[in-house]
């Protein structure tokens, strides 16, 4: 039990942050004339209840550990200082960090990438939502993981 309750440690502090931002109505967002720091914030706010619900739900399916949702963090805030992710809406929301911590699941199963290219590019065709991101956050995160297996096995050898 108590694995499983560390488990959600990562998973339960990124939710309890959303939800107090939420409540508090604090929205932190970017887009193509955002100031820096919203790049590192807009993760945490959503939209509205129904976003972060969802959110939270892909969230805590996937559990991610800390080392995942770091490079999830890094890599989504990178995406969102690529001029192609920012569009003139606001984008916020997670869904840009899962989208990095599940490519470590499709790096460490060899899993191909055409699944969640053809996926984002369906969601091209809804309003409002930035599959930019979605795909940049993969993308960069993907990359993040390769260099980490190619260091730790050049470090075994």
């Amino acid at each position: 039990m108590e694995g499983k309750l560390k488990r959600l440690i990562p998973s339960l502090i990124i939710a309890l942050t959303s939800v107090i931002l939420q409540l508090a109505g604090k929205h932190f967002y970017f887009d193509t004339n955002s100031i820096p720091y919203d790049h590192f914030l807009y993760t945490f706010t959503h939209a509205n209840i129904f976003h972060l619900s969802l959110n939270l739900i892909a969230l805590f399916q996937f559990k991610p550990r800390v080392k995942t949702c770091l490079i999830g963090y890094v890599s989504c805030v990178l995406a969102s200082f690529v001029p192609l992710a920012s569009l003139p809406v606001p984008t916020c929301g997670m869904s840009g960090f899962i989208m990095g911590c599940y490519a470590r699941r499709y790096h460490a199963y060899k899993l191909s990438l055409w699944r969640i290219i053809l996926s984002n590019i369906v969601m091209a065709f809804i309003p409002l939502f930035n599959w930019r991101i979605h795909l940049l956050s993969f993308l960069i995160a993907y990359i993040i993981y390769g260099v980490i297996q190619k260091i730790s096995v050049h470090g075994r050898g």
